[in-house]
């Protein structure tokens, strides 16, 4: 029994051997599986850092492709921008001599207009003058003419035009009855009466009353239009009318309409004249049109 415990210590050192071993081999095996981890991580990285160098380059080439167009452009645009400062200063030079030629011109044409001015200044002085005197002769005559419109005024017969009817919107125009309804017409055929109306103005000179009012209507062959002859004697005179009426006259205007019967055998196609009398006096007349 006395090589049991030198057995056992072989057993154990031989364990630790191989236990050690193995733990080397282990490590050994894990370094290399990360040594070939490492090399294919570095080749890799080595691959892609060769791409982004030849990207870099690339685009390294292309900057200078493009700097070099660039520069081409740039010596372009400043060929074309001395081309252009030559033009402009040879417009601008041109402009300067024609602007200097139309100094020189307007200058003369000023020293013209000057005079021309003083001429006119002259004129208008002598224009004043003439002015002055025809206004004090203008207010002489407006002075005379004043005299003479109250001279009117005051005499007889200027009272007596003042006493006198005057007939306004005098209007004429053909009709005929239908149904009781009264159709106005242009038509000569179918004119059975004349309608006629006016106004009597205001007048505070003319006294209140009934103021009779003769109407003549003439027709285009000079004859009196009306159904029965009439006529009035009127200061020596005859007055051959185709109607008459009497106005109430309150010295306010009246507005006065009258239908006269017009017998068919002087009623012709053609222009007709129609005038108000008041006594002898005419004081309104128109025109009527009968197709």
């Amino acid at each position: 029994m006395p090589f049991k415990p030198a057995l056992s210590f072989v057993t154990i050192t031989a364990t630790i051997s191989i236990l050690t071993v193995a733990i080397l081999a282990v490590k050994l095996c894990d370094m290399k599986t990360e040594k070939e981890s490492l090399s294919h991580n570095m080749a890799i990285d080595k691959k892609a850092h060769n791409n982004e160098i030849s990207e870099i380059l690339v685009r390294y080439d292309a900057v200078l492709q493009q700097n070099e167009r660039l520069e081409a452009e740039i010596e372009k645009l400043k060929n074309q921008t001395l081309q252009i400062d030559d033009s402009v200063k040879s417009s601008y030079q041109s402009s300067l001599n024609i602007l200097k030629s139309n100094i020189s011109t307007l200058t003369k044409e000023t020293d013209t207009k000057s005079t021309q001015l003083e001429t006119l200044n002259s004129i208008l002085k002598l224009k004043q003058q003439d002015f002055e005197n025809n206004k004090r002769e203008i207010e002489k005559l407006n002075a005379k003419i004043n005299q003479l419109e109250l001279e009117i005024t005051a005499s007889p017969d200027s009272k007596a035009e003042k006493r006198k009817l005057k007939a306004s919107n005098v209007s004429a125009v053909g009709v005929r009855i239908v149904s009781e309804k009264i159709l106005e017409t242009k038509k000569t055929k179918n004119t059975e009466q004349i309608k006629v109306c006016f106004t009597l103005g205001e007048n505070t000179a003319i006294e209140k009353g009934a103021k009779e009012i003769f109407i003549q209507i003439i027709n285009p062959k000079a004859n009196i239009v009306s159904k029965n002859k009439a006529s009035v004697e009127i200061k020596n005179k005859t007055l051959f009318y185709s109607a008459k009426t009497s106005v109430n006259y309150e010295k306010d205007d009246v507005d006065v309409c009258v239908f006269i019967e017009a017998g068919k055998q002087h009623l012709i196609k053609g222009n007709y004249n129609i005038n108000i009398f008041s006594g002898a006096n005419l004081i309104g007349n128109t025109n009527l049109l009968l197709l």
